[in-house]
């Protein structure tokens, strides 16, 4: 009996471990990488997410660093930079992927996972830029109610960083409600001549509190391909949600 559990034990640690190592596993891969038929995978899954070390979202496991780490902690609640949902998105689309949020009127990065899409660009995280400039930041500000749009709106001067950058305020609020209609917004190298940039916002209980996009050359991004990419971040937007509700409920 006790070199049962022993052995049982050693398994829960590995899959443990293995699931810490990657950024997001389903039950299919923790038995192909280690072997295991799908009663043991399930039932070793099942029993660290009910002790708390692990969490799942949808049909991926995470391991909880909440759990372990307060510093950890406090990193989830202010930048998120501990999400892991945002690599699986990055590395489906084989583009760099972005998640930040408003500061004022500036928007600040919170995670960016550049190629080969298995580490954070810590160097890129909490680059600070004028929220009209990008994307990321338009689609922040085309989901916020009226008066505070407006509060935002009446402290920023619309100076350009390339030719293509909204210079006219009121075909810029013309631009916000076409954004909000469409669910998506676009960057056509209005913060970098050669980058185009397509992003969503991240609700939580119906309010955008973040926003979620992919950068690329111009040569990447078409207005044929657009929607496309839109609807790929959607499904990566409800994830992100969903992770950050299900670790600031741990």
């Amino acid at each position: 009996m006790a070199n049962n559990q022993l052995s049982t034990l050693k398994k829960g640690l590995i899959v443990l471990e293995l699931v810490k190592q990657m950024q997001g596993i389903t039950l299919a891969e923790v038995m192909e990488k280690l072997k295991l038929s799908k009663s043991t995978a399930f039932r070793l899954l099942t029993t660290l997410e009910d002790m708390n070390y692990i969490y799942k979202i949808q049909s991926q496991y995470f391991f909880n660093f909440k759990l372990f780490s307060k510093e950890e902690t406090e990193r989830q609640k202010n930048d998120w930079t501990s999400l892991r949902s945002i690599y699986q998105f990055a590395q489906s689309l084989q583009m760099s992927t972005y998640l930040g949020k408003l500061d004022g009127t500036d928007f600040i990065m919170t995670q960016v996972i550049n190629e080969p899409y298995l580490h954070p660009t810590d160097k890129e995280i909490g680059n600070r830029s004028r929220v009209y400039l990008s994307a990321l930041g338009k689609v922040i500000l085309a989901h916020l109610e009226e008066e505070e749009l407006n509060k935002l709106l009446n402290r920023m001067a619309l100076e350009p960083a390339t030719p293509n950058t909204f210079q006219d305020s009121q075909l810029f609020r013309y631009h916000l409600k076409a954004i909000k209609e469409d669910g998506y917004a676009f960057d056509d190298e209005e913060r970098n001549i050669g980058i185009r940039c397509v992003a969503v916002p991240v609700f939580r209980d119906k309010k955008g509190i973040a926003a979620f996009a992919i950068a690329a050359p111009a040569v990447q991004i078409s207005r044929r391909n657009i929607k496309q990419i839109a609807t790929k971040l959607g499904a990566g937007s409800k994830a992100i949600a969903e992770e950050i509700e299900a670790l600031e409920k741990k």
